[in-house]
């Protein structure tokens, strides 16, 4: 076992003395917890100073870490790479920039920052409008330039002289700021919330003077969003909330989720300063660091933390505010002010009691905690620090709303009517945005963490088996495939029996059973979710990736939808889920072989009702699912609905074919039309891996 003697021992003697250290050794962490060498358990509302903006070790982090490390981790920035590329563009998508430069961390970032504000500055006269307006009490990073920028004397002093052309002015101070402007500002570099300056917010007025000056005097507004940048206000970026635009923005800390990585971004003019040669950096934009950076933007988005953050931080601040402290801020970047300098000795006597905060100065505490942190942490650190202060805990009302990302929204699918309809929406979503994700590699949500699926397969399918296998594994989890033979349940085993057995050792079970009535009892009996991969009754998975297919072809359109030949399981899940969210269904065949009725269904035996103003024309094999023994039957009164070019041609021109598959040729579906330009049914087959991923990860998403 590693030892905490040896360790700083070894510290103390071979690194720089520029850091004063807690007392313990840390060794692992997950979510907000870190663990010492001791096995000490500690909650952290610091994140490595707003940096694991998603806790420690989150799965989609490690999952693109893992994977892009395992692919391509440096190139040098002479060399295309995709993921550098793909970063970039999702980055002027969530800010509304136009261009972006990647570097190593928030101080190098800033020195970009800073030599675009030079470059236009230069380029306004002759002699050199190159005076850049930051704040007293900012922080802008520790390089030189950086360093110069910062309006706090007691980090430049010892190494001056510094970089010549910064005017520092009082934060909020609309009058100073007037003054401080002329034609020789090339540009002014604010953070909207100061962060080692004590957590000061900036008012909007100021903000908004900020721009109109920038704007007369034809100079940049550059914001410095390093530390409560990339969700950590309730927004992506603090200045949202105000509907206002910098020029430059700059990015770290959180954008990596841990690993270094920084940003400059740029819009309009700004993006169109800095030409070849002029700036550069070797370790900017490495693979490993972009693919790390996609994974945490799009982890924040699809669980919707930016909505989280706003509620756990209007806790925080209440809890504060009622232990008598002034707070400030915004979110989840939260300051409290003491009026004693006590700040740095509650935070050690925190530690003591294993919470991590920390000290922006004597007489404030900073809270900057990763945005998954639940009610539950928030309320254990206030009792910590109430304790600390010698104060009452305060009595925070919890309202038991959690993120997305920790909520486990639904638990059995046996049928579409287990969805409701925003779940059906949600569900098509996140499938489709899966798509979009696998086709430009690497995948980075990766929610299942090591979990184990199994898979009770009564009926072989290679389709079905495969889609789920590599959905599962895709997203971080083991399935573990049992065939007829491997259960043999109800003969064997009871259904009871294998039910409780799998939900001990399995935390999600894909059945594909003969009977929907197995089915039920399996969910009944099992203390884990179930999914219905098919029964004879219904097949949801399948109607998900239907509807997936449809709107990737019509869009939103609300499309016809006719569905040939026998109403089966696939028909009936089919049906459910288009009427559901607003596509008219007919289902046409024999008389004998139809649906329940529903709303939104339409019934008939006549070809060509059925197909008239069609733009979806779908069938499936006859016999199946227990029906072999009809087959004589059914082949024969079945024949007349084959779908072949006659019936084709009565659908709109623009029609497209599915089936569900496996097709028998020459039967329900003649090859011209299986194989034909209007057959989808191949992107059908491919969508059911990504619906069955997006519905594995709603249910047992983090």
């Amino acid at each position: 076992m590693l030892k905490y003697d040896t360790i700083k021992s070894t510290d103390d003697e071979f690194l720089m003395r520029t850091y004063t250290r807690m007392p313990a050794l840390f060794v692992q962490g997950s979510g907000c917890s870190l663990w010492d060498n001791r096995g000490n358990e500690y909650l952290d509302l610091l994140a490595g100073i707003a940096v694991c903006q998603l806790g420690h070790c989150h799965p989609a982090v490690v999952a693109a870490i893992t994977r892009q490390a395992q692919q391509l981790i440096h190139t040098s920035n002479l060399l295309l790479t995709a993921p550098q590329a793909q970063l970039a563009k999702r980055l002027c998508e969530i800010s509304g920039m136009d261009r972006v430069f990647l570097c190593g961390c928030g101080a190098t970032a800033n020195e970009c920052a800073i030599k675009i504000a030079k470059k236009h500055g230069n380029s306004k006269r002759p002699d050199g409008d190159y005076q850049i307006i930051t704040l007293n009490r900012s922080f802008h990073g520790r390089s030189l330039g950086a360093l110069s920028a910062t309006g706090q004397l007691k980090y430049q002093r010892p190494f001056k002289p510094i970089v010549p052309g910064f005017v520092h002015v009082e934060a909020n101070n609309l009058e100073e700021l007037r003054e401080a402007f002329s034609h020789s500002t090339a540009a002014i570099l604010l953070e909207p919330i100061m962060g080692e300056g004590g957590i000061l917010e900036l008012t909007e007025d100021y903000l908004r003077e900020a721009q109109r000056l920038c704007q007369e005097h034809n100079a940049l507004l550059m914001f410095d969003e390093v530390q409560c940048g990339m969700g950590r206000s309730g927004k992506w970026f603090t200045y949202q909330h105000y509907g206002i635009k910098p020029d430059v923005l700059v990015l770290a800390k959180a954008l990596g989720g841990g690993v270094p990585i920084g940003a400059t971004l740029a819009c309009g003019r700004a993006a169109e300063i800095l030409e070849p040669g002029d700036h550069g950096s070797t370790f900017g934009g490495s693979p490993l660091a972009c693919a790390t950076a996609l994974a945490v933007i799009d982890t924040i988005e699809h669980q919707d933390l930016l909505e989280h953050v706003t509620h756990i931080g209007n806790l925080l601040a209440t809890g504060l505010a009622a232990m008598g402290l002034t707070v400030t801020g915004k979110g989840l970047m939260i300051g409290a002010a003491l009026d004693k300098p006590i700040a740095k000795d509650l935070v050690k006597k925190c530690f003591e009691k294993k919470l991590i905060i920390n000290a922006t100065d004597d007489y404030t505490l900073r809270f900057v905690p990763p945005l998954i942190v639940t009610e539950d942490q928030i309320v254990h650190a206030l009792g910590i620090l109430a304790e600390a202060m010698s104060v009452p805990a305060p009595m925070i009302p919890r309202s038991g709303v959690r993120a997305k990302a920790l909520v486990k929204p639904l638990h059995d699918v046996l049928s579409i009517d287990d969805l409701s309809t925003a779940q059906i929406e949600e569900v098509i979503d996140l499938a489709v945005y899966s798509k979009q994700r696998r086709r430009i590699a690497p995948s980075v949500i990766n929610p299942v963490e090591n979990r184990t699926v199994a898979m009770v397969f009564e009926k072989q399918s290679l389709r079905t088996r495969v889609s789920f296998e590599t959905a599962i594994v895709e997203l971080g989890g083991h399935p573990v495939y049992l065939g007829k033979g491997d259960i043999a349940m109800g003969a064997r085993d009871s259904v009871a029996d294998v039910a409780q057995n799998l939900s001990r050792w399995c935390n999600l079970i894909v059945a594909r059973l003969y009977w929907q009535k197995h089915l039920v009892e399996l969910a009944e009996e099992a203390n884990v979710p179930v999914i219905n991969a098919l029964t004879e009754w219904e097949h949801p998975c399948q109607a998900l990736a239907d509807m997936q297919t449809i709107q990737e072809n019509f869009g939103q359109d609300k499309v016809k939808i006719a569905y040939i030949g026998d109403g089966n399981n696939v028909a009936r899940s089919l049906a459910k889920l288009a009427t559901r969210i607003g596509y008219p269904v007919t289902i046409c065949g024999p008389e004998n072989f139809r649906l329940e009725p529903m709303e939104g269904l339409t019934q008939t035996t006549d070809i060509e009702e059925g197909l008239d103003g069609a733009q979806v024309v779908y069938t499936d094999v006859w016999v199946s699912m227990g029906d072999e023994h009809e087959q004589e039957h059914r082949l024969k009164v079945f024949e007349p609905y084959q779908v072949n070019g006659r019936l084709m041609s009565i659908a709109e021109k623009d029609a497209i074919f599915l089936h569900c598959l496996p097709a028998r040729r020459g039967f329900e579906v003649t090859t011209e039309v299986i194989d034909g330009p209007q057959s989808k049914v191949v992107d059908q087959a491919e969508n059911r891996l990504h619906a069955q991923k997006a519905l594995i990860q709603k249910i047992l998403g983090l």
